[in-house]
Parts: C-alpha cells; structure tokens; sequence
C-alpha cells in the first residue's frame, strides 16, 4: 500500500453560511496512509456571510471567484489549486453537509491500495443505503448515469455525487470545460484516457438540512445545462 505525502480535501462553496463551517472543521487531519491533510475552500462569488465563516474555520487556504461563476468553474479552480498546493491525492467534498467527511478514508482506499485513479461515493451501489431524496433527482440521476454507461462502455450507478477522491495522476489529466456542474463530465474525461474509476457504497443524507441546492434550482434547466 502506497503512502500519500500530501492530500488536499477541496470544498466548493457559494452562499453556504449556515454549513460550510462545519464540513470544514469535520474533515479529519490524521488519515492512515497520508502523512499530511490541508483544507482548501473555494468560495464562488457567494453574497452571504460564506467568505467571513470560512476565515475562521482553520481551512488552510481559501480562493474566491468576485462573481458567482458555476460549480463547473470552481471545480476546475479548486483541482488547480490543490495541485499548486502539492496535492498526491485530492478529495471533493461538499459544502452542504450532506457528506460525511469522516468516510474520506474509504474513498481513499482503493488509490491506496493502487486500484483506482478516482473513486466516487455512490449513493445507490447498495440497496440498503439509498437515501431519501425528491423522485425527479432519482429520476435524473438514472438518466444521466445511463448516458454516461453508454458512451464509456461501463455500469456505474451514481454519477453525480460531489464526493470523490482523485489521485495526482487523475488530476493532471482533468480537462473540463463545464459551467455549471462536472461531475459526468469527469467520468467521460478520465474514462477515455483509460484511467480506472471505482464506485463505493456510502450512507448520504439525500436531502440538504439548510435551504436549497445552489446546483439544482430548477431540475429542468439543470437537466438541459447538464446535457449541453
């Protein structure tokens, strides 16, 4: 098994005042097999109190967009930056609370372990862990997931979670051009260039505790930026 020297834990963010601070406080700072865990947030032009929460949670470097440029964007400065930061491995999480950061080592265990370049939570691999969440969201997944399987030739079941860990390699060979979201984006991007993608099972609150997803305000408008 591999030892990482330096992971960074990336958390996109745009008006999430209410729970950024404490996805960042909960990322734990002694994994096994990485030998250091920084904290990077990437505040998307948010117009609420985001940015004043975030400088006092310890999170180890914040970059913000002036305006509001799209979880595709801040995906693609968030892996940039963690890459100046000396990222071995990065992982993206969140910043609505939905995750559990305390599962990062089950993510990361499969690049330990040299099996995979990328590993993606999935919220519906095991039955038995599917969480409560609107039937339109379920529905959409299915449809962009069967899209996804059909132009990579693979079988995932969740390929939109937000939760995902990348080794440097992964990385280095993202190049998305998304506004707003990446995640199938990723799956088509590193799948052709032959780079091995793992799925694990994990318990995921389906729904947000504070307001309403920045990503999916309308999952009609949502479906057609995704699809484009």
């Amino acid at each position: 098994m591999m030892e990482l020297e330096r992971l960074v834990v990336f958390v996109p963010a745009f008006n999430e005042e209410n729970s950024i601070a404490g996805v960042v406080k909960s990322v734990p700072r002694k994994v096994a097999g990485v030998k250091k865990v920084l904290v990077l947030v990437v505040n998307d032009g948010s117009t609420d109190n985001t940015a004043a929460v975030v400088s006092s949670t310890g999170a180890d470097r914040i970059v913000s967009h002036k305006t509001n440029l799209g979880l595709g964007r801040a995906f693609k400065t968030g892996i940039e930056e963690s890459l100046r930061m000396g990222a071995n491995c990065i992982v993206t999480i969140d910043a609505d609370g939905q995750f559990n950061s305390a599962d990062i080592p089950k993510l990361l265990q499969p690049i330990l372990e040299g099996r995979a370049e990328m590993v993606t939570c999935s919220r519906f691999k095991d039955p038995k862990l599917v969480p409560k969440m609107p039937w339109i969201k379920k529905f959409g997944n299915g449809i962009f997931t069967g899209i996804v399987n059909s132009l990579t030739g693979k079988k995932f079941t969740d390929t939109q979670c937000g939760f995902r860990a990348y080794s440097r390699e992964a990385a280095l060979r993202l190049n998305t051009f998304g506004k707003h979201t990446y995640t199938q984006e990723v799956f088509l991007n590193l799948a052709a260039n032959g780079l091995a993608i793992e799925e694990v099972a994990l318990a995921v609150r389906g729904e947000r505790e504070h307001g309403k997803s920045k990503v999916v305000k309308n999952i009609f408008v949502y479906g057609m930026n995704a699809m484009l």
